[in-house]
């Protein structure tokens, strides 16, 4: 399978069987004569092939088509030159999605599903185009029926296509992890769509409203695989019993069902693509945002390094050598002015020593050089009030996540020791697997509360930041207790 002309000419023949397997089922769809198919499903496997293979695996088209004829009801130049319209069909389709949606998902937004239509709707134009005027040439329909004929080819071809195409383009790309995320509810829609769809469609009664609820669940719920998959289900039972005369689409004339069950299908198809890539977009916008969030917190926390670094190895150190020449200048100057200067010197380390708290809590450095623990420890160390720290990470974890959980920590132990009156604190920070589960109970007055602009609403605008979740427990009188799950990953030593 390495050499490219091995793997050419075995695409090209897989693609021939698939054509020819799937158009058997059209031919099953049929109502009568060999232009009456509700859906044509070759068209879409033809167009998905050639999108996602590369159009040079036309001739696949081509041998498949050829395969699939049916010389017996059509003459042979008609059958030829139908051949030729499916072959241009589904190159025209493909080309003009590559032009509409170049380096674009044709699934992931509105306007990316709108285009994928124009391009299906414009292919199948050709074919029904060459198909219908070569069944006219060839004597297989009068002159009469060829706007019926046209409107049937387009909108079989069209739906076919509208049904194949999108749940290749869903399910061609393997998605690690999502059946067992959502394989039981998959599981259970695809139930409830064929019940619901096997209650409507063998009633006369208008019933097929009823599967719409689980096709918009399955659009809101399972993204485009769970949308492609239960409109395919819908679609399927709706094609099963028109062609056996049951159903709200059964009608006394063939021409009025055939319609009436594509414009079902078209309908339903558009609709829960269209409601798929809403989701889609929206999904594609919040991770847009979380990760524009996360590298604002990564910026904010690099800057608070360097602000931190500056004030210890500059206006510390700076004032630190002013300190030590006032005590030599109070050393040798007169008693009357030594006092000044002693005072001047107590004053200067007082500042020094608010300078360095300062600088504690914008960054301490210890995070960044020896991570959480050894940080949370310095801060049980300054506290005035007890702090037990319970449970500490054996390992580094990201920066991010140790950065938010240490300043998580440290606001809550100052919110503890100056508002709610607290004379003990438990700390807690454990490694849970892929997160970091930070824990903060005080023994205070409790009450707190997340009102605009407070301190607890600031923690959990920076946990959110970098898509963790936060939550406050505090009943008055009993004490507060403070969790915060990070999203993180343990660090190599």
């Amino acid at each position: 399978m390495r050499n490219p002309r091995v793997r050419y000419v075995l695409g090209i023949i897989a693609l021939g069987v698939l054509y020819r397997g799937v158009a058997q089922i059209g031919y099953e769809l049929q109502f009568a004569g060999p232009v009456a198919a509700i859906v044509w499903l070759p068209v879409g496997v033809g167009i998905a092939f050639l999108y996602l293979g590369g159009l040079r695996f036309w001739p696949g088209v081509l041998v498949g088509d050829l395969l699939a004829n049916d010389y017996g009801a059509l003459p042979l130049g008609s059958a030829i030159a139908q051949t030729c319209g499916n072959v241009l069909e589904v190159v025209t389709a493909t080309v003009l999605l590559y032009r509409l949606l170049p380096r674009r998902d044709p699934l992931g937004s509105v306007g990316a599903v709108a285009s994928m239509v124009v391009a299906i709707c414009a292919g199948t134009a050709v074919s029904a185009t060459i198909g219908s005027l070569a069944s006219l040439f060839g004597s297989v329909i009068d002159v009469g029926d060829l706007p019926r004929v046209w409107r049937t080819w387009w909108l079989g071809d069209s739906c076919g296509a509208l049904l194949v195409l999108p749940l290749a383009l869903a399910w061609a790309r393997p998605a690690p992890g999502w059946w067992r995320r959502h394989g039981l509810e998959m599981g259970l829609l695809v139930a409830a769509i064929a019940a619901l769809s096997a209650l409507a469609m063998r009633h006369s009664e208008p019933l097929t409203y009823l599967v719409f609820p689980p096709l918009i669940w399955a659009a809101l719920r399972l993204g485009r695989r769970g949308a492609t998959a239960a409109v395919a289900v819908a679609a399927g039972f709706a094609i099963w019993e028109t062609t056996r005369q049951v159903g709200p689409f059964a009608m006394d004339s063939v021409t009025d069902s055939v319609l009436a069950t594509q414009l079902y299908i078209a309908v339903s198809v558009f609709s829960t693509l269209c409601l798929a890539a809403v989701v889609s977009e929206r999904e594609s916008v919040a991770r847009s945002l979380a990760a524009s969030r996360a590298r604002l917190v990564e910026t904010a926390a690099g800057e608070r390094r360097r602000i931190e670094q500056n004030l210890h190895d500059g206006a510390q150190q700076r004032l630190t050598a002013l300190g030590i020449r006032l005590d030599i200048a109070a050393r040798d100057a007169p008693e009357t002015e030594a006092g000044v200067l002693r005072n001047a010197a107590e004053e200067l380390t007082v500042a020094i020593e608010e300078l360095r708290e300062l600088a504690h809590g914008i960054h301490p450095s210890v995070l960044t050089e020896y991570g959480l623990a050894r940080a949370l420890a310095g801060l049980r160390t300054r506290s005035p009030i007890p702090v037990r720290l319970i449970e500490l990470p054996a390992t580094r974890m990201d920066p991010t996540a140790e950065v938010t959980a240490y300043f998580v920590i440290s606001e809550a132990v100052t919110n503890a020791r100056k508002h709610a009156g607290a004379t003990a604190i438990d700390v807690r920070a454990a490694d849970v697997g892929h997160a970091l589960l930070v824990e903060i109970a005080d023994d205070g007055r409790g009450g707190a509360s997340e009102r605009a602009g407070s301190g607890l609403q600031g923690l959990r605008d920076r946990v959110e930041a970098i898509g963790g979740s936060f939550r406050v427990e505090s009943a008055v009188g009993d004490g507060t207790r403070i969790l915060a799950l990070l999203p993180s990953t343990p660090v190599p030593a």
